[in-house]
């Protein structure tokens, strides 16, 4: 699977009887990073078909990986927790019916979520899958595929649409996701959306700079920092985001000032 970049019913099949069965193999097999963002594809690109029949055998070997806990002594497996196992199954599963419907191309998700009204009952479940740490990987990558479609922000009429409040989400809950978080909100500062007009562009950056700003809030200083300052430098970015920016961080009182230690 990993020579041909794809995953198939057959070998998933087999994978699925290994990981399900009494002396399962250790689970270091299955988390070669490669591998699980095949996983990543198959369960959470807009688009992605999946058969139906087979779906289940996915979702658990890739929460078997992400879960699952060995203690090893003397190169002999001791101990094997898998408390986390069943959730974490259910909150990838849940996730992936409500991002990923496999009828829809990622244009036509796009126009069915275009508005926060339409996901409010979706949102309260989202925020609360999104605590796992594998689904949260699996949303930001939903959501990286889902704002790349070159008519999202197009079809958008919200001031910070729904996907991009998800990242916010992401970066509360998962510091270790902080630089992925980041560098979907560089590229997509940096990429032309030419069919918006100077002024859309131009709110569509500072909404994209709120979400630095949130990150920078979480503890993520540093590199959102450094990343303004090379833009100032490089002389390539409208003044008027730099002062936006700047101002957002110097607020007096506000929360975004209170970062963690």
């Amino acid at each position: 699977m990993l020579s041909k970049g794809a995953l198939n019913p057959a070998d998933i099949t087999v994978l699925y009887k290994m990981f399900t069965s009494m002396d399962s193999p250790p689970v270091e097999l299955i988390r070669v990073p490669a591998f699980l963002d095949l996983f990543m594809q198959s369960l959470f690109k807009p688009g992605a078909k999946i058969n139906q029949d087979h779906k289940h055998k996915y979702i658990h070997i890739l929460a078997y990986a992400a879960s699952v806990v060995e203690t090893w002594k003397k190169n002999k497996r001791v101990n094997i927790n898998k408390d986390e196992l069943k959730s974490t199954s259910k909150a990838i599963e849940t996730v992936h019916n409500l991002c990923c419907n496999e009828n829809k191309g990622a244009s036509e998700l796009v126009a069915e979520l275009s508005t926060l009204y339409q996901l409010v009952a979706e949102l309260s479940t989202l925020y609360q899958c999104i605590r796992f740490p594998v689904v949260a990987m699996g949303v930001l990558k939903w959501v990286d595929w889902t704002v790349s479609e070159p008519r999202y922000f197009q079809l958008q009429t919200d001031h910070t649409p729904v996907h991009l409040a998800l990242l916010d989400e992401i970066s509360t809950c998962h510091q270790l996701l902080h630089p992925q978080v980041l560098q979907l909100l560089v590229k997509l500062f940096e990429t032309e959306h030419s069919q918006l007009d100077v002024m859309e562009q131009l709110e569509l950056k500072k909404t994209l700079l709120d979400r630095m700003v949130h990150l920078l809030s979480r503890g993520y200083v540093l590199p959102v920092v450094t990343y303004i300052r090379r833009c100032l430098e490089k002389l390539d970015t409208d003044i008027s985001l730099i002062r936006y920016f700047v101002t957002e961080v110097r607020t007096p009182g506000s929360a975004r000032l209170n970062c963690p230690p």
